[in-house]
Formats: C-alpha cells, sequence, structure tokens
C-alpha cells in the first residue's frame, strides 16, 4: 500500500439518528449480492452516494464521517465537534439586559426591525453573529478505475458499521467504517479476498 501522506485520522459526524422503520417495509430478511439484509436494520443501496444527503454517517457524538461508497475514488466527509469559525469569545454583553425593556417596546409598537437591531447591539455578543459548524475535511481514496460488478453499499443500525462491497478484476473488495466511542477514532479497513490485491492513494483535503 503506498499512502501520499501519512494520515492520523480522528474523524467524525454528529451521527444521524436513523433508527426506525419505514412503513411498509417488511423485516423478512432478502438476499443481495448474497449478502443476509434484513431491511429492519439495514440501510443498502446498490450505487454510490452522488451527494451528501445520500452518503452514510458514522459517529461517536464527538467525530462523525459521511461515507460515499465510491469505488475508483472513495471520499469520506468528516467533522470533529470543536470545529467552528472565529475563536472562543463571551456571549454575554455587561449591562445588555437594562436594554430588554427597549426591544420589548419595539415589538409591542410594531417595529421589529428597531428591536432587531437593538437586540443585536445589546445582547447577541461580539462578534455579533453567531460562530458557523464546520466540515473538516475530505478523505479521498483512490483505486484502480476498472469496471466492477455486484456493487453494495449497506449501513448496519445494529454494529453502527457503513461497508461498501464490490468486484472487479475477478477480486472481491470490501471496505468498511466503522466510528469508536471507546477508542475516539474513526476506523476504515479494507480487504480483498486475494493477496497483494490492495493498492491506493490517499489525500486529505482541506
Amino acid at each position: 500500500m503506498k499512502l501520499k501522506s501519512k494520515l492520523f485520522l480522528s474523524i467524525l459526524f454528529v451521527g444521524a439518528q436513523l433508527f426506525g422503520q419505514s412503513p411498509g417495509i417488511s423485516t423478512t430478511s432478502i438476499k443481495a449480492n448474497d449478502q443476509k439484509i434484513d431491511p429492519a436494520n439495514m440501510l443498502w443501496f446498490d450505487e454510490p452516494a452522488s451527494i451528501w444527503e445520500e452518503a452514510l454517517p458514522v459517529g461517536n457524538g464527538r467525530l462523525g464521517a459521511m461515507v460515499y461508497g465510491k469505488h475508483g475514488e472513495e471520499k469520506i466527509q468528516f467533522n470533529e465537534e470543536t470545529y467552528w469559525t472565529g475563536g472562543p469569545y463571551s456571549t454575554v454583553v455587561k449591562g445588555g439586559y437594562k436594554e430588554l425593556p427597549k426591544i420589548q417596546k419595539f415589538i409591542f409598537e410594531g417595529k421589529p426591525i428597531e428591536a432587531h437591531k437593538l437586540f443585536g447591539r445589546a445582547l447577541m455578543g461580539y462578534p455579533v453573529e453567531q460562530q458557523k459548524y464546520q466540515s473538516m475535511a475530505n478523505l479521498h481514496l483512490f483505486f484502480g478505475k476498472d469496471s466492477v460488478t455486484d456493487y453494495s453499499r449497506t449501513l448496519d443500525l445494529k454494529t453502527g458499521i457503513a461497508t461498501v462491497k464490490y468486484k472487479a478484476n475477478g477480486i472481491n473488495y470490501t471496505r468498511e467504517i466503522i466510528a469508536s466511542a471507546v477508542d475516539q477514532t474513526i476506523a476504515v479497513r479494507i480487504s480483498a479476498d486475494k493477496a497483494g490485491s490492495i493498492s491506493l492513494d490517499a489525500e486529505l483535503r482541506g
């Protein structure tokens, strides 16, 4: 395996809670690509995600990631709970409470714009805006651009493991992504059913 950069990945996502069952879905196990799938506990797709909303989330509360499941170039977007715009600051404005009656008076007088402006100056803290939660980076894993068959990607809602499987050049590849609360990390395990067949480049793009 060759890596363009050594990556210590403590990756994240404030995990999406996907538990539950959609109405009308049978809980009877089905088979897909020789894989037993219980639709009550498994999200299953036969193609990679094309947009962020289609990616599969893993997370431990502090770290989280969205897994696209691409085969030629995997993309894993990740976050960490303390990554926000700006720096630490206090939202408490000294003496701000004295302006509250004026703000209320503006509201009752039908002057919401004046109330909004005074609220921003007197009670919003400095700088006068809320910090914005940020995406930390994207991890890209580059594999061979071979034609792929028997593709599937799943998220097991019992174990929290996101899995990508496909066959290329007669070799079965598996990629598993987990978020560990105990170890406070997100890990990616890549395996194949033929020795010496895993080769990739990795890039971390902020």
